[in-house]
């Protein structure tokens, strides 16, 4: 097993990786281990052939408070007629 798990039939283009594993081409050949991402972060996938996954840390403006997380927009009170309490932050969403 390890980091690489391989297709059980390489003609099978449905062929799709267990959870916490994604692809490393667009064939779908392998499949490799995803990081683990903190809160305040979010995975990307780099390349568009050969793929390699990193995480990235939270625009300005968005956050993610959970592990494996993607980062969402801060509820932007000001627009729903509410005074922001607490400005938002890469772990936490504002609060009204």
């Amino acid at each position: 097993t390890g980091d690489n798990s391989t297709c059980q039939n390489t003609q099978d283009h449905d062929c799709r990786c267990h959870q916490g594993y994604s692809c490393v081409d667009s064939a779908c050949l392998y499949c490799q281990k995803l990081p683990e991402c903190a809160a305040g972060e979010e995975l990307v996938k780099l390349g568009n052939v050969d793929f390699t996954f990193k995480c990235k840390p939270c625009e300005m403006g968005t956050y993610s408070n959970v592990k494996n997380g993607w980062c969402r927009n801060w509820t932007d009170c000001e627009s729903s007629g509410f005074l922001t309490v607490k400005k938002g932050n890469s772990t936490h969403n504002a609060v009204c």
